[in-house]
């Protein structure tokens, strides 16, 4: 920095929770019980809206990494945005319970999601794709002589 003449310069670096704040109205536990069975959203939630709360914030930090992946608004009141959270939640739940089976299944359906509404984009669980090692010249075929 200092070759550049910007030594000394103050400069600051937002953190990184302020850039996966979302705007709109926040996703409430009593949301996510109306997505699932009463049985089922007990045993999830573990009788505590604590428990549900918790998984909201880790489905909206994923949530914001995407949106950031694609330069997209992280706005709740979009209706494809909050589906996503909202699915991404129960998947949390699961997989916060050990059912990463059903939770595969949450996660999956998210991910369809995202792709149907921005694209393409790379995902833990895709693996990379590989470039080639080497590259082969193939001479030109030569012509029979006997033809």
């Amino acid at each position: 920095m200092e070759e550049l003449g910007l030594a000394g310069i103050p400069a600051e670096k937002p953190p990184l929770a302020a850039a996966f704040s979302p705007f709109g109205e926040p996703v409430t536990p009593e949301e996510v019980a109306m997505r699932l069975s009463k049985n089922l959203y007990g045993q999830l939630s573990e009788e505590s809206d604590d428990h549900v709360l918790s998984a909201i914030g880790r489905a909206e930090l994923y949530v914001g990494a995407v949106m950031r992946r694609f330069n997209a608004t992280y706005d709740l009141d979009d209706k494809i945005i909050r589906e996503v959270v909202l699915i991404h939640t129960i998947y949390e739940l699961h997989i916060a319970l050990g059912h990463e089976e059903a939770g595969r299944e949450y996660r999956t359906k998210a991910r369809d999601i995202i792709l149907a509404a921005w694209g393409n984009f790379p995902d833990s669980e895709t693996p990379p794709r590989k470039s080639a090692a080497a590259a082969v010249a193939v001479p030109p075929k030569r012509k029979n002589p006997w033809r």
